[in-house]
Parts: structure tokens; sequence; C-alpha cells
């Protein structure tokens, strides 16, 4: 069914035009339609609205409407007796119906004068029956006869579903009491009013001197059953009864009663009373946390999570952080014991709210399977009212609202809007429940959305074609089951579906859909037939440039209704429906799914091979042994080979080890080889240089080969220089192999004494300025003095040194000439001593 919901606005304020307002209800958040009202107006001053009920008759949707201070032209003699008003949803015309006291017993004289007759509405489901109360009815008959105080007892009418028929109940009324205060003297029944199956239950907080108490009558058996506090459990003053619920708390099948008490030491209480004969029995209890909170003020017995026992709403409208925001308390029922929820409900949390006045149980608005309830916050936005709409959930109620309707929002200078709700009824026939302002659900589309993608991707196999040529691509199917109560015909569903959602940024999308350029985006629709499967398909293509093929690749689509409007199939109150998506529990309206590449194997057991080898590669060398000189200023540099002779390799690193005494300074290529290293230091002898290699994976049976520039501390010592270790790791797999570099010899830069008998040779400068002088071999081999001379200088006397003799010639003053000397050690010194013994100096001796 879909189902309606009354929203009255009533003012105390006499100079406001009382209104009630009927609407399709949806908002910003979920599905009841605030776009279109429907203006119910009732007299100046009469509190129009104060009450509100959503009722059906047959075939007939009408709006049953409480105005607490109106006249009655029926009894013109009497003073603001109130009224009951049914007003036609087809036509907008109310009028007032007939209800009064014609007789009420042998010491019963009726005064209806201020009697309040609409102060609570409620309605039974099953035959329609209407409930309407006046809580200020008064028994005169001792205040005329004996000058005693006037008895309010409260009146209550039971008006038949087609109006035609009116019972009155007077249940305080005893013959012969006249006492005010004592036992049912002032008791004030009706204030607030439940119709269950058999039973008629009213509150009565005036009853013992306004402890109050909750009355019962079964129109079964024809029995009243009442609180009685014999055991002084319920404080005086509490105000029991000020409202009242039923439900099933114990057991599926039973039916307690709830009574608010809101005074019970100043900070209320709320009681589960079972019906046992003409007696309630307290079963169980709960209790507000601040004092003047009002907690109690309200109640609604409500199955939030469809368990079939009932759960528990609790309005404190007066609890202050500041002043008077109000709160709801929620308990879910868990068999014998009613926990609270961790949280409270709280709307707008805003200053003066008000926010749990009233406490409706809407019905199941969403279709989820769960009932709803809408929370009155009368008094927020200056007086104006709002009103929120809670959803029932397995877990029992979601904690944030998911839609706020304010009277500022619908306009007409609304007052009070949410100071009194009524739901549950299908006014309209479009099969849902409804809200006077009457709102109407509009109709929630199921939608089950499907992302279908291929297990993997062969990114060697072109599957599709662009611009007549062979491309690779992914075959993408987004497909939708639509479901709705009254969704006739077919339903647009819009969508936008993203492919490799999860790609990071610089680097552009693996794949792009063909009719959108390089977007990774493209939009879509179709039109879903109820309860059939409807798919789209999609082609998403690879880029040719693609490197990272070891992420998997994420595709997601996002989709809302198209257009699509849903006529009424009942009395036209409004403009045609749009339906809205379910929200239910974990409700997204985005749905994922990923594929990753495949990987094809060349072995058996589908695992990588890697191998690696290197060598230092250094400048200089002889007879094919290379030495590094220290001091030339020149750089070593170590090439790398990784082959993969399996398959391939993913996320591969590269780590070495090497002495301090080695600087690393970058790698050759780096970027077109996808190389990115950091250094990492392990302690106090060796460095670590770890590599990320090959942009995510080398492919099987490939070489790539990296030269790693390195540079020699110019402090070091002589000796043999090693890499220590060389590994390279497959993603997280261990250490796959170990590489060997050859040592390699670093020496210091070496100049060597020579004997005595070493050749001289004169030099003869040409007439210009310039200095030649070609080298001439030495003996071989020059044997250098072991151990030296303490003494590395040339003197001419000295046998250790060569002497070279260079004559320049007449040289004008000023002018400069330069020699340069070279000296060329023969190798095979180096196996005739240890290098770290073979050490010199360059001396010019004489220079004339």
């Amino acid at each position: 069914n879909n189902y309606h919901s009354v929203f009255s606005t009533a003012s105390p304020k006499a100079a406001i035009r009382p209104a009630i307002y009927l609407f399709t209800f949806c908002s910003l958040g979920y599905n009841l339609d605030v776009q279109h009202s429907l203006n119910f107006n009732g007299p100046n001053g009469s509190l129009f609205g104060y009450s509100v009920l959503v009722h059906k008759h047959q075939k007939t949707p009408w709006l049953v409407v409480g105005a607490p201070e109106a006249s009655s032209s029926f009894y013109p003699s009497v003073i603001k007796p109130g009224g009951i008003y049914k007003c036609s949803i087809s036509t907008r015309n109310c009028e007032a119906l007939q209800t009064g006291v014609e007789h009420c017993g042998k010491t019963c004289l009726a005064e209806g004068d201020n009697q309040w007759l609409g102060v609570s509405l409620s309605r039974r489901a099953s035959n329609g029956d209407i409930l309407a109360c006046g809580h200020r009815w008064k028994n005169v008959f001792f205040a005329r006869k004996d000058n005693q105080n006037k008895l309010p007892y409260g009146v209550c009418f039971k008006i038949s579903s087609g109006f035609s028929h009116t019972t009155q109940y007077i249940p305080c009324y005893r013959d012969h009491q006249r006492k005010f205060g004592e036992d049912y003297g002032s008791c004030q029944a009706g204030i607030s009013n439940v119709l269950t199956e058999d039973l008629m239950i009213m509150g009565a907080p005036g009853s013992f001197y306004w402890t109050g108490t909750v009355l019962v009558y079964n129109v079964s058996s024809n029995v009243v059953a009442a609180y009685v506090d014999d055991d002084s459990t319920v404080l005086y003053g509490s105000y029991l009864g000020y409202s009242v619920g039923a439900g099933h708390f114990l057991h599926r099948d039973s039916m307690e009663i709830v009574g608010g008490a809101p005074q019970h030491g100043q900070a209320g209480k709320v009681y589960i009373f079972r019906v046992e004969g003409k007696t309630l029995k307290i079963v169980n209890e709960t209790s507000g946390s601040q004092l003047g909170s009002y907690y109690g003020a309200s109640v609604c017995a409500v199955d939030l999570n469809a368990d079939g026992l009932s759960d528990l709403l609790v309005g404190a409208p007066m609890y202050s952080v500041v002043r008077e925001e109000g709160r709801v308390h929620v308990y879910i029922n868990q068999g014998q014991v009613m926990s609270e929820a961790p949280f409270k409900l709280v709307g707008r949390d805003s200053y003066a709210a008000r926010f749990g006045e009233t406490i409706t149980d809407l019905g199941d608005i969403d279709n989820d399977g769960y009932p709803d309830v809408a929370i009155g916050a009368p008094q927020e936005e200056d007086l104006r009212g709002a009103v929120y709409i809670y959803n029932g959930r397995k877990g029992g109620v979601t904690a944030s609202f998911s839609q706020r309707i304010t009277g500022s929002v619908l306009g007409n200078s609304l007052r009070m809007f949410g100071q009194s709700v009524s739901g549950g009824v299908d006014v309209d026939g479009n099969g849902y429940p409804g809200n006077a302002l009457l709102l109407s659900t509009r109709p929630v589309v199921m939608v089950e959305a499907s992302l279908l993608l291929p297990a993997s991707v062969n990114r060697s196999v072109a599957l599709c074609h662009e611009h007549g040529l062979p491309a690779m691509c992914v075959e993408v199917s987004v497909c939708f089951r639509v479901k709705g109560k009254q969704v006739p015909g077919h339903i647009e569903v819009k969508f936008n579906l993203t492919a490799d959602v999860h790609n990071k940024e610089p680097f552009p999308s693996r794949f792009y859909f063909h009719g959108n350029g390089t977007s990774n985006v493209t939009a879509g629709r179709v039109r879903a037939k109820h309860g059939e499967e409807t798919c789209s398909m999609h082609q998403a293509f690879l880029r040719r440039d693609v490197r990272d093929i070891f992420t998997p690749v994420h595709f997601e689509v996002e989709y809302e209704l198209g257009e699509h409007r849903v006529a009424r199939a009942g009395p036209k109150i409004s403009r045609p429906l749009t339906p809205i998506l379910q929200q239910r529990e974990g409700f997204s309206n985005l749905v994922s799914n990923k594929t990753q590449f495949a990987r094809y194997c060349v072995w058996e057991n589908c695992s990588t091979n890697l191998q690696i080898s290197a060598h230092l590669v250094l400048p200089q060398s002889h007879n094919n042994v290379p030495y590094f000189a220290l001091g030339n200023g020149k750089t070593i540099m170590l090439n790398a080979t990784l082959a993969n002779i399996g398959d391939d390799a993913f996320l591969p690193k590269l780590l070495l080890r090497f002495p301090t005494n080695l600087h690393f300074i970058r790698v050759l290529d780096a970027e077109e080889k996808y190389v990115s290293c950091e250094v990492v230091e392990e302690n106090k002898t060796h460095v670590g240089l770890d590599c990320s290699v090959g942009n995510l994976y080398i492919p099987s049976l490939s070489k790539l080969n990296i030269s790693f520039l390195l540079d020699v501390n110019q402090n070091s010592s002589a000796g043999d220089l090693s890499i220590s270790r060389c590994h390279v790791k497959n993603g997280t797999l261990p250490m796959k192999d170990v590489c060997d570099v050859p040592k390699a010899s670093v020496l210091q830069e070496l100049v060597f004494f020579v004997s005595k008998s070493s050749r001289r040779r004169m030099v003869t400068l040409p007439p210009t300025p310039t200095l030649r002088f070609d080298p001439q071999p030495l003996p071989a081999p020059l044997t250098p003095l072991y151990p030296p001379p303490p003494a590395q200088f040339c003197v001419p006397a000295d046998d250790a040194c060569a002497t070279v003799e260079c004559s320049f010639g007449n040289m004008d003053v000023g002018k400069e000439a330069t020699v340069n000397l070279e000296v060329e050690l023969n190798p095979d010194v180096l196996q005739m001593y240890p290098v770290s013994s073979v050490c010199g100096c360059v001396s010019v001796c004489e220079c004339v």
C-alpha cells in the first residue's frame, strides 16, 4: 500500500489562521514529496490541526482534524467546546462532526465549555473506527448542587468509519463521586488515546492527585482495567497517562500497554503494563536522565527491526543542552529486556525545537520491510516547526534522519508544523502509506545493479576494432533489475561507467571508452521493465603504452532513476508522483567490480626465474687486467644484466651492497628503463642500494641492462674493490639469485724511484718558445727501491733518481714555459711487490 501521513500546524495564537496542508511526500533525502501541497483551512483561533488523522472509508479518503478551541454550531451556548472535522481530500472541504454528551449518569451534569475536544485522535485499522477525546470535559453536578469543585473527567467519542454513528465514553465517572483530585475525581481522561483491535486505551494523568493512570477498555469483554498505584511506585504528580501506546512487548501474540509519566521525579518515566483482569501490572520501566526534560511526553511502540516484537521510542522534548532542543530515546526489544540504543535521536539539535513532541509510526513508507517513523519538532525555526523521518532497519533504526521537512520550506506562513503527525493509510490508491499537511509517499523503486567483467584481460589478443584496426579491449556489461509497488511500464535508469577508477595520478587510466575520446568515463541509460533484467554492453579499450599489468583494474557504475511518472489509481490529490530509489540499510547507488591481466605461463609451475650477472667497468687496464687509480678524477661503472628465463616477473627489485668508500651517482637512462633507486645505509662498512626495475614487471624471456655510475672516495686505501652482495627480488618472493662481481684493484696514483743506470736524454729546444719533449722508454723493468729512501725528493748526487735535463734556450723576461713529464711503470712490477708497498713521488729536481 501507498501510505499517507498528516502533519498538523497549530498555534495557540488566535491571530493565526490554522491550516492543514496535503502533500505528496519525498525530500532531498527520501520519499515524502514536498513539492505540491494541499491546503486545508479551519476556523480562526480554533487550533485547527492540533491533532490530525488520515482516514479511509471504503474507497473514499478523508482527513480527520481536531480543533480543540473551536466553537460549535451544533451547541451555540457552549463556549469553545472544540470540534472534530472531516475533510474531503478530493474537494478539500472540511465539515464539523456533531459530538456531544446528552446523558452521563445519576449524579452527572455535563459541561462542555473549553473541553478541548480534539486534543487526541486515533484510528482502529481493522474497521476504521475513530476515537476523539476532550480531556477537559467536566461533571458539574455537585458544583451546581453543593458549590463544590467541577470534576474534569474528560470525555471520548468513538466515531464509526462512515461518520454515521457516535458513541460517548466517560471512563472516570462514578456515581456519587464528588471529591476533586481523589481517585478519578480529576482524571482528565483522553489527553492521549490509542485504539487497537480490541482495546480502547486512554491516558488519565489527573487521577489520584495527578499521580495519573492508564485506562484500558476491552470492547469485546466490556471490562475496564486501570493501573492502581497501591505500592506508591509512581510518585504523586507524575502525570502517568500523559502519553499512551500499545504493542507486542512480551510475546508476538500478546498486547501490552505503554504509559508515559513525564513528571515522575521531575526526570520522567515510561511504564510497560500487562493487563490482568481489571488491573494493569508493571512489567518494565525506563527512566529519563535529565530533570525537566519531560521524558515520556510522547511514546511510540513500533517494531523497528521487523522481528515481531515491539520496540519503543520515548520523547523528551524539553531535554536541554542550551534550551529545549529535545531528544528521542530508542529501546530495542531483546525479548524480556528493553535495551537502550547507544545513541539518541536528535534531529538537527536546534535551539528550542522541542524535538520529540510527537512520534508516529508511519508504516513502511520506503518498502524495505521495516516500519518508519516521523518525529515532530514543532517549535524549530522560531515556531515554524519541522518533521524528521527516521527509517527502521534490521538493527533497529537509523541514527540519522533520512528526510527533514520544515514549515518554512512548505511555505504559507506555517506555524508549529509537526505538532501532530498521523500516517499509515493509503488514501490515493498508489500502494504506499501517506501523511494533513497530507504528504504522499513517492513510489519506491528497488534497483539491483550488477557490473559484469571477464575474469582476466588477455593483453595479447585483439578482440575489438578501433578505427578499422585490431585493438585490445574488455567487454563490460551493466545490468539492472527493477522492482516496486505500483510502478507500471518501463523505468529509466541513467548511469555513469568508469574504468580503472583506482588509477593513480598523474598516470593516465589504462582503459578508455571509444565514444568518449581518451576518457575513462562513459554515460548510458536503459529502460528496464518491472522484474526483468536489462543490460547495456560497453567496450573499454586498452591503451597501447600500458606497463602496469600487475595491479587489478577496477570498474564502477553509479546510477540514478531517469524520467518516470506514476499516475494515481485512486482520487487525484496532487500531481503524478515521481519514483525514487529505495535507500535500504547499506544502500549505495554505486556498484564496482574488478578484473586483472591474465598471466600466460611458459613453464608448468608458472614461476619466474630471474637471473642476474654484473661486472665492474674500470677506467684503466693493462694486459686485460682492470684497475682504478685514485686521484685520476674518473668514475667506475657497474653493469648489471637481469635475465628472466621464466614467466613474467612482477615488481622486481635489484638490491646492491657495496663498501662505504664507493658512492652511488646515478643510473644511466633510468627513466627509459623504469629504474628507481634508494640508498639505504646498512652499517658502517657497507651501503645498500635498493632499486625497483622494469615498471612493475619484466616480461618472460627478456633481458634488462642497467648501468650504475659510481665514484671512489679519494681517501680510500689501495686494495681490492668488492661488491659484496647483488640480489634480485621478484615481488614479495624471497631472494632468487646472487651475482658474483669479480674483484678489481684500486691503486694509489704512483710515481716510482728508479736506479741511477737510467738513461738520460737531453732535449734541445727549437727557436720558438714551445717546448717539445718526446718521451723515451726507460730501461725495463724499472725496479722501485724497497723500502723507499727516507727522503722522497731528488738531489744531483741521488742514485735513486733519474735525471731529465730540459734546456729552454733564451727566454724573454716575463715569458713562461710548461713542462709535462710522464713516467710509465712497467706493470710487471706489480707481480714483484705487493700493491700496498708501491709508493713514491714526483720531484722536479732542477730547472735552469
